[in-house]
């Protein structure tokens, strides 16, 4: 079997861990994985090998008018073709597209390709699109979904699809967090697109620095922009106690190094990078969120209600307080992910999605 893992540039960095670990898992069961991203902010790279799991990794332009779309997809399809010439059978097997700005292109590249087309719906708000999108795409088409609630409603809207849930590696035994004498370290995690919710939480958070005033408090750079939470940090007089990171959620070493991770917006958006801190006995707040099935209250996670200043504060500043009871959080979360989420099972997931659409819908012939 021969896959193409289509990437868009946000999904690529901020998913880096994801990808890089469901490529190896069906490396492992011997599936041919081609990797294609966007140019947009990613160096050029030639066609041909690629290092690790990939059998190649292509850039392909990602901007264009509308009716460029199909001619795009079609030199790509053309190049792919050239690169796994020497494979039997057709070149492609199935596009697997991350990211819904590249939707539109993945059913040019399938249909480039005769090949059979699986969108990862992976956050809520792709759930309509895809009911809009579905009679355009090929009719081999399957949307999988990594949050169980996404997949039934992809199902109650006549959509195929298929549950696979993300998962990571769980490592050694982490050392426990909030240790005596070191200031708590907190990251603050979300896209900025509620910018209300990422400020009462960091309202929330400064309140708590008053009784804590050594606090570290690390937060994404974008997001923090996008919610102007430099100047509400200068009102408070917490800003000495923030640091703001670049795409932080790439820096995966630096942020499972934090006590308290907190997820400020409710909008039904995976993130491996909350397993990975679970794993790494961090203590998890969050607001509800629906979409979410790794957030579940007193088992990998403390649901704060309201999430408003007072609630961050109060549900912050009960962790503080009794530390034994936060590190039991952190460890009965990293229970959860080793048995509930891990990496195997969702490479297993997607082959079996993988070889339902094969089965449902076979290969067709590449289109020049």
């Amino acid at each position: 079997m021969r896959v193409v893992v289509l990437a868009d540039r946000l999904f690529a960095s901020r998913e880096r861990e994801l990808l890089s670990r469901l490529e190896i898992g069906l490396a492992d069961e011997g599936v041919r994985v081609l990797q294609a991203l966007p140019d947009e902010g990613l160096a050029a790279a030639p066609d041909g090998q690629a290092s690790g799991a990939c059998t190649a990794r292509l850039t392909f332009p990602s901007r264009g008018l509308p009716f460029t779309t199909g001619l795009r997809a079609r030199r790509l399809a053309e190049r792919l073709e050239s690169i796994d010439a020497g494979a039997e059978d057709t070149p492609v097997d199935i596009v697997h597209v991350f990211g819904g700005s590249l939707w539109p292109f993945a059913i040019a590249l399938a249909e480039a390709c005769g090949a059979g087309l699986a969108f990862e719906v992976w956050r809520a708000g792709l759930i309509d699109r895809a009911s809009a999108i579905a009679p355009s795409a090929p009719k081999d088409q399957l949307f999988i979904a990594p949050d169980p609630t996404i997949e039934r409603q992809l199902r109650h809207r006549g959509l195929a699809s298929r549950a696979a849930l993300w998962g990571v590696h769980a490592g050694d035994p982490p050392a426990p967090k909030l240790q005596p004498g070191r200031a708590p370290t907190i990251m603050l995690i979300g896209a900025g697109n509620d910018p209300r919710a990422m400020r009462a939480a960091l309202e929330g958070v400064s309140r708590c620095v008053r009784t804590h005033p050594d606090m570290l408090i690390f937060a994404d750079a974008l997001a923090a922009r996008r919610a102007d939470l430099y100047s509400l940090a200068a009102h408070r007089g917490v800003l000495p106690n923030l640091t703001l990171i670049e795409e932080i959620e790439a820096r995966r070493d630096l942020l499972v190094q934090g006590d308290v991770l907190l997820l400020c917006e409710g909008h039904g958006e995976q993130r491996t990078i909350v397993l990975d801190a679970m794993t790494h006995g961090m203590i998890t707040l969050s607001v509800e969120d629906k979409y979410s099935d790794y957030l579940r209250d007193g088992v990998s996670a403390r649901i704060v209600r309201p999430a408003t200043a007072e609630g961050w504060s109060e549900a912050l500043g009960s962790l503080l307080s009794d530390v034994p009871s936060a590190r039991r959080i952190g460890e009965s979360a990293r229970e959860f992910v080793a048995t509930q989420r891990r990496a195997s099972d969702h490479v297993k997931a997607v082959l079996d999605a993988y070889s339902w659409l094969r089965q449902e819908h076979p290969a067709r012939t590449f289109v020049p």
